[in-house]
């Protein structure tokens, strides 16, 4: 075990160094942010056989969940290489297709609904550790996903998964993971007041309580996009922010950003800013630089897009391909493999001042 993940005021650090030490772009430092994609698909499975059929691999023929986690590793040290210091990976997943018939019904959760952990997401969430603190990177890991959430029995439940899951990764032993209890905390969508804006401190609470040898993990909970902003006790108790820049233009996001820095919270403990979400608009990645913000690329990707575009004819490669592929919809092709995808890493290649 090589990477170890710690806080240093508002400033990230890899082994007791801050990140990207040294390195300014356009005038201003990088020092201590910590540029991430949304990768929330990389342990997925889904049980329900009925959807299930939709996340096939066009080679094979079936889905295949140890394939997806095998070939999101491969990837790591290729991310890597382009600066790319962290990942979000999820334990409830995130939407892959949102058409009702099959949002509605597919099973993805490392959770039974009485909480009860499935031993299998955590051993590919293991390999997902193992291969990104191999490659020098970050997990960025995510308990909750508002639609699996849901399934589960009680807001008792969710205190008690939240308790199991931190003992989990911390006796595995990995220093390099970061915390996002609940993806995207709102009122609106919470179906227990535990993982809602009033209720959500308490189980940033209980992974800061969780503790082994001393040794706790760095949490916090994510925001919606547009103007959302952490508030009351939440907003005090975590250990950094990490507001969604989902639907805002640059314009937008330095506004939201610059909001936050000014609450009364932020100003009296300054803490990273960690956006883990928001869009493949390389112009909102500017604006969060510009705000000395770290901020996190999401390609959702729509329809079968696992193919490389050799296998497209040159009017898909042209009208169709870009807009499908991502690294959200499944299957995967977990890759740099679209222009999309290219330019994001090589304008964080740019910042970070590697050499791919």
């Amino acid at each position: 075990m090589m990477t170890e993940i710690e806080l240093d005021g508002a400033r990230f650090l890899i082994n007791g160094r801050p990140t990207y030490e040294g390195v300014t772009y356009r005038g201003r430092s990088v020092e201590g942010l910590l540029f991430n994609s949304r990768m929330v698909q990389a342990i997925f499975d889904d049980e329900n056989p009925e959807t299930a059929v939709h996340w096939r691999y066009p080679d094979t023929g079936r889905w295949d969940p140890d394939r997806n986690t095998d070939e999101f590793c491969a990837a790591l040290p290729q991310y890597r290489r382009h600066g790319l210091l962290a990942v979000t990976v999820g334990l409830q997943g995130g939407g892959s297709i949102y058409t009702p018939e099959i949002y509605e019904h597919y099973l993805n959760s490392a959770y039974e609904p009485d909480g009860a952990l499935k031993p299998a997401y955590f051993e590919r969430l293991r390999r997902v550790l193992h291969a990104a603190d191999a490659a020098g990177m970050v997990v960025i890991v995510n308990y909750f996903y508002w639609k699996q959430a849901a399934r589960l029995e009680s807001g008792e439940v969710i205190r008690w998964v939240t308790a199991a899951v931190t003992d989990w990764l911390l006796e595995t032993g990995y220093r390099n993971i970061l915390v996002d209890v609940m993806n995207e905390v709102s009122d609106h969508w919470a179906r227990y007041p535990v993982l809602g804006t009033g209720g959500v401190h308490r189980l940033i609470e209980i992974v800061q309580q969780t503790t082994l040898n001393g040794r706790r993990l760095i949490v916090g909970s994510s925001t919606p996009g547009g103007d959302r902003l952490p508030v009351g006790r939440w907003a005090e108790v975590e250990d950094l922010h990490m507001p969604h820049g989902n639907g805002c233009t640059p314009e937008e996001l330095r506004a939201k950003l610059r909001a936050l820095k000014g609450t009364e919270t932020h100003r009296r403990r300054p803490r990273p800013i960690l956006i883990n979400e928001d869009s493949i608009l390389i112009e909102n990645l500017e604006a969060a630089v510009s705000e000395s913000c770290s901020w996190g690329f999401y390609c959702q990707g729509y329809g079968s897009q696992y193919r490389d575009l050799k296998d497209w004819t040159v009017q898909d490669r042209e009208t169709r391909y870009e807009a499908l592929s991502g690294y959200q919809t499944l299957p995967v092709n977990w890759s740099i493999n679209t222009g999309i995808k290219r330019a994001f890493f090589d304008r964080v290649a740019a910042i970070t001042g590697v050499l791919v």
